[in-house]
C-alpha cells in the first residue's frame, strides 16, 4: 500500500511552520513554477572532461561545476531511513499558491543519475498544464521516495504565483527535484492535493544499480537548452548546461530530431584515463536491432564522468511510434563492448496544434503605453533576452515573437516585471529604469548593430548588471587590440567581477567579450596572448600550448595588471 493510501493518510499530517519562506522564481511558457527547497543543502562537485558544447565553466578535470543536493542526514528532522509513523508529522504544511488555474495533464518521471563519487540520486520531474478556468485555490505537492516501510527521502516545494498576472490562457509548467538514494529497489510516489481534493497521484518503481561499475545513466530527452547562468535553477543544470527535459521522454511525431543528454561513468577504469573509446547511439528498428540509417558514432576521451549531449535525427516511423527504443553502447578501440543499454521511451505523440491565447485580466504597465507598433514591441522583446531565464528566452523567441501578437507580448512584459517586483508601481518603475538602460546601450554600443546596442555583448552585460564601477579603455594601443576592462564591485549575487572586451577586427566592429572571471561567462586562459596577437607575434602552436598550460606567474603586462588591479 502506498504511503498516501495508509489509514489516516495525509489527513493526519501536521503543519511544519518552521520552514523559511522563499520567493518563487516563476517561469513562463514551458517553464518551472517551483521554489527552491527549504531543506539544508550540500554542494556536490563535478570534475568534468572536455566535451563538444559550451559549459558554464571550462569543463576540465581541474574545474568544478556544482549542483545542489539535499543532505538528508543534515536536516533537523533526520529524514534518512525513518519509518512511516515518524514521517507522518513531517509531510504537510508547505502550500503551493496558484492563480486561478485549472491544473491538468500531469506527467511524472524520474531519472537515475550518479555523482562522480558513485552516489546515486533520482532526478524527479513533475510537469503539468494550467489555465484560468477555476477560482483561486491552493495546492500541495508531495514527492516521497520509499523502500518497503522506510522513507528514503521526500520533497515539498512552495510555489508562489502572483494573483491576476496571467501569461496566457494555457501554460505548461515543470518542477524538478533531486533526491539521493542508496542502491536497490525504490518507489517514487507523487501526490497533488487541492485542500481535500486529490488532483493527481502516481508512482513509479526504480532499481538503483550498485556503484563501482561502468554505467550509462538514464538518458534525458531535452526539450530546450542553453548555457547555465546565475539565474538557472540548480536542479536543471547538467555539466554547465541549463537543460529542460521532455518529461516522460516524449518525442513528437513531427520532430525532425531529438536532443539527448546522457552521462557515462567509469569508462576510464576500463580503457584508461584520457584514452579513446567509442559511443554508438541510435534508434532500434522493429526487430530491436540497430537501425543503420539512424545510428551515430562519437569518439570520446575516458574520464570518471563523460557527459554527452547530442541530437539524433527522427522520421515519421523512426523511432517506432508505439515503442520507441534508444540504443546506447560504449566500445573499446578494438570493438569490445564496455556497457550497453536499450532505453524504452514513451509512445510518440501526435503534433499538438497551437492553442489560441487570450489576454488575461493582468494590468499592463503604464510604461508600455508608448509601444504601439509591432516592430517596436518585437524589438523590446529581444531587449529582454539579456535578463530572461533560459525558459523565458525560449518563450520569447519560439512563441511570442513568431506569433506577432502585440497585446500578448505587452502582457508578457508586464508579467515579466511584476514577477520581479512586489507591486505594480515597483514593476513599472523597474521597467522604466530598464528602458533608460536600453536607451543608453543603444546610443553607446549600437553603431555596430544598426542601433540595437542591447544585442551586443557590451550591451548585454550593461543591461544585466548596470553601470560598471570602473572602466579602463585602451582603444589606441599599438601592441594590443582595442580593449576595455569593466569592473563590478557586485554583479548579480557575485562580488568583485571583471569583464574584458576587445575589438579583434578593429574598424566598425562590436567589442566582444574575450574573458571574464564571472561564473557562467566566457573564461579564456589564453586571453592575454589573443589580445596582443594584433602584431601576429604568436604562432598557433604557442597559443594552443598556452591554453593547455595556463601561466602560473604574473606577466606584468599592462592589460593583465589592469585586469587584476582595476582602477
Amino acid at each position: 500500500m502506498c504511503y498516501f493510501c495508509r489509514p489516516g493518510g495525509l489527513a493526519e499530517l501536521v503543519d511544519c511552520t518552521g520552514l523559511e519562506n522563499r520567493r518563487a522564481a516563476r517561469y513562463r511558457g514551458f517553464e518551472s513554477l517551483s521554489l527552491r527547497q527549504e531543506s539544508v543543502h550540500d554542494v556536490g562537485t563535478f570534475f568534468l572532461p572536455s566535451h563538444g558544447f559550451t559549459p558554464t565553466c571550462v569543463p576540465t578535470h581541474e574545474t568544478p561545476c556544482t549542483f545542489e543536493i539535499v543532505n538528508e542526514q543534515a536536516t533537523a528532522f533526520q529524514l534518512s531511513h525513518v519509518t512511516l509513523p515518524r514521517m507522518i508529522g513531517l509531510l504537510m504544511g508547505l502550500t503551493i499558491w496558484t492563480t486561478a488555474f485549472a491544473q491538468r495533464d500531469w506527467r511524472t518521471d524520474a531519472l537515475v543519475q550518479r555523482l562522480p563519487s558513485g552516489q546515486a540520486y533520482l532526478e524527479i520531474q513533475t510537469a503539468w498544464e494550467s489555465d484560468f478556468a477555476s477560482a483561486g485555490d491552493s495546492l500541495t505537492l508531495t514527492v516521497v521516495v520509499a523502500r518497503d516501510n522506510e522513507v528514503l527521502g521526500f520533497r515539498k516545494s512552495r510555489l508562489e504565483v502572483r494573483p491576476d498576472v496571467p501569461d496566457s490562457s494555457a501554460l505548461s509548467h515543470l518542477h524538478v527535484d533531486r533526491i539521493s538514494v542508496p542502491g536497490g529497489p525504490c518507489t517514487v510516489e507523487w501526490m497533488v492535493l487541492r485542500a481535500d481534493e486529490k488532483l493527481h497521484s502516481s508512482s513509479l518503481t526504480y532499481r538503483i544499480s550498485p556503484s563501482g561499475m561502468p554505467e550509462i545513466a538514464d538518458p534525458m530527452v531535452v526539450a530546450t537548452h542553453a548555457r547555465a547562468s546565475a539565474m538557472s535553477d540548480a536542479n536543471m543544470v547538467h555539466s554547465g548546461m541549463d537543460l529542460i527535459p521532455s518529461v516522460g521522454k516524449h518525442i513528437a511525431q513531427d520532430q525532425a530530431a531529438a536532443k539527448m543528454y546522457v552521462e557515462l561513468h567509469k569508462m576510464d577504469e576500463v580503457v584508461g584515463r584520457d584514452s579513446l573509446f567509442l559511443l554508438a547511439y541510435g534508434w532500434a528498428d522493429a526487430q530491436g536491432n540497430w537501425d543503420a540509417a539512424f545510428t551515430k558514432y562519437k569518439r570520446l576521451t575516458a574520464q570518471p564522468v563523460v557527459p554527452v549531449f547530442e541530437s539524433l535525427p527522427t522520421s515519421a516511423t523512426a523511432p517506432n511510434v508505439q515503442r520507441p527504443v534508444l540504443k546506447l553502447e560504449a566500445r573499446t578501440k578494438r570493438g569490445d563492448v564496455i556497457v550497453s543499454r536499450d532505453v524504452v521511451l514513451a509512445p510518440r505523440r501526435h503534433p499538438q496544434p497551437s492553442k489560441a491565447v487570450q489576454a488575461g485580466p493582468a494590468p499592463l504597465l503604464p510604461s508600455l503605453d508608448s509601444f504601439v507598433e509591432l516592430g517596436d514591441v518585437v524589438r523590446h522583446m529581444h531587449e529582454h533576452l539579456a535578463l530572461a531565464t533560459t525558459n523565458e528566452q525560449s518563450t520569447i523567441l519560439n512563441v511570442l515573437v513568431p506569433e506577432g501578437d502585440i497585446a500578448r507580448m505587452k502582457l508578457y512584459v508586464s508579467g515579466f516585471w511584476l514577477e520581479r517586483s512586489s507591486s505594480l508601481a515597483e514593476a513599472d518603475a523597474r521597467h522604466r529604469q530598464f528602458l533608460e538602460r536600453v536607451a543608453y546601450v543603444n546610443e553607446m554600443y549600437g553603431d555596430c548593430k544598426q542601433g540595437q546596442g542591447s544585442m551586443t555583448e557590451m550591451g548585454n552585460i550593461y543591461l544585466r548588471f548596470g553601470k560598471p564601477n570602473t572602466v579602463v579603455k585602451r582603444h589606441h594601443e599599438t601592441e594590443y587590440y582595442p580593449y576595455e576592462i569593466w569592473h563590478y564591485h557586485k554583479a548579480g549575487r557575485f562580488n568583485n567581477k571583471r569583464f574584458l572586451f576587445y575589438a579583434p577586427h578593429v574598424v566598425a566592429e562590436c567589442f566582444e567579450l574575450l574573458h571574464s572571471d564571472m561564473l557562467g561567462e566566457r573564461q579564456n586562459e589564453d586571453w592575454l596572448a589573443q589580445l596582443r596577437s594584433r602584431e601576429n607575434r604568436l604562432r598557433v602552436s604557442e597559443s594552443m600550448e598556452n591554453r593547455l598550460n595556463p601561466r602560473d606567474s604574473f606577466s606584468r603586462e599592462e592589460p593583465e595588471d589592469l585586469f587584476y588591479n582595476p582602477r
